[in-house]
């Protein structure tokens, strides 16, 4: 689960720093492109995902989401529309509906709450 989260957040980032990226170089592969992109988000820092777990409680979500956003933030990123992608990409998880209402709930709003950067 902790995988299947961390690889659609970290190709969300690549992605992210790709199309951020500048258009200076142009390449003729698709590889060349998928390399450099790689490369690039390597080099510039690009924060890790965020361990937003499904069924932890509303603190651990939402402290683990925190410092993701805050990073984005800094670069310049919408850090509600960050968050907002991140709760798209939980409800889109099979494991999703094996969560309680409550807990679904739970993990929404500690998402929402790291995206106006507060938890209560």
């Amino acid at each position: 689960m902790k995988k299947t989260l961390a690889a659609l957040l970290g190709a969300g980032v690549v992605l992210l720093a790709a199309a951020c990226g500048s258009s200076e170089e142009s390449s003729d592969s698709t590889e060349d492109t998928t390399t450099t992109s790689t490369s690039a988000s390597a080099e510039s820092g690009t924060p890790s995902s965020p361990a937003v777990n499904l069924g932890d409680s509303y603190e651990d979500n939402c402290a683990a989401m925190l410092p993701y956003l805050d990073e984005l933030e800094e670069w310049g990123q919408d850090r509600t529309v960050a968050a907002a992608a991140v709760a798209e990409a939980q409800q889109q998880l099979p494991e999703w509906e094996n969560l309680s209402e409550e807990e679904q709930a739970d993990t929404l709003q500690a998402i929402e709450d790291a995206g106006k950067g507060q938890c209560s």
